[in-house]
């Protein structure tokens, strides 16, 4: 079974190192490359495994034009991943389009905890499973996270209070899309900004005067397109 990271649209320069417990490998797929690990089972959905996994995506991001990270948990055979990518090729395309050369920059309202705030930059591609990955290791099964999808993609549709408007207005100039995610299951409001990877310095110094003017928003980024990758897998 492969554990997959991500897709990127060109092989990954120098090493890819290690995932969660083995090699990376660079599989070539329909539209680019899927970059899996070897595994037999899901990893416990913990914070652990989960901030393992993001450091592996944002690794790789660094090596590569164009990432679009896959959410935690994600197990497939051989058979199942070209199959699914093989029917996603103009989606594949697009999404591709959307985030090259592009990074993300995100904004939550202060919940003074840290941990909190580490949890909070992964959370958009966790495990979607209310009750957790099975801990028996079996394969997730197809579509576990429809209801959950269901639920970011209305959170991301709600309006955005004031603070959230103010932000975006004033850093329009910088950002290439803008989405937004309500509060749920302890997460705060939070605010999402795609950015071109050339803009990104001139981005936070104009966010840092935002965050002195607002100490109650915190900003962190710039990280790979997390909350704006394309649900393919």
């Amino acid at each position: 079974m492969w554990y997959v990271f991500a897709l990127v649209d060109a092989a990954p320069r120098g090493r890819l190192g290690r995932g969660l417990g083995g090699p990376l490998r660079a599989r070539e797929v329909p539209g680019g490359f899927a970059i899996v690990e070897r595994r037999a089972d899901v990893p416990p959905l913990e914070f652990g495994p989960l901030r393992a996994h993001q450091q592996v995506v944002t690794r790789l991001a660094r090596a590569v034009p164009a990432i679009l990270p896959i959410r935690f948990g994600t197990l497939l055979d051989e058979d199942a991943l070209d199959e699914v990518l093989a029917e996603r090729g103009g989606d594949v395309t697009e999404a591709f389009a959307l985030v090259r050369e592009r990074v993300q920059f995100t904004w939550r309202r202060a919940t003074g905890n840290k941990a909190d705030h580490e949890r909070g930059s992964m959370r958009i591609r966790a495990y979607p499973s209310e009750a957790g990955p099975d801990q028996s290791g079996a394969q997730p099964a197809a579509g576990a996270g429809a209801a959950y999808l269901r639920r970011a993609a209305g959170s991301v549709a709600a309006a955005a209070p004031g603070a959230f408007r103010l932000l975006g207005k004033t850093l329009h100039p910088f950002v290439v899309r803008e989405k937004f995610q309500a509060a749920a299951n302890g997460m705060p409001d939070t605010l999402y900004h795609l950015v071109e990877s050339t803009a990104a310095r001139r981005y936070r110094v104009r966010a840092r005067a935002l965050t002195r003017a607002t100490p109650a928003m915190t900003l962190s980024g710039p990280w790979p397109p997390f909350a704006f990758a394309a649900e393919l897998l």
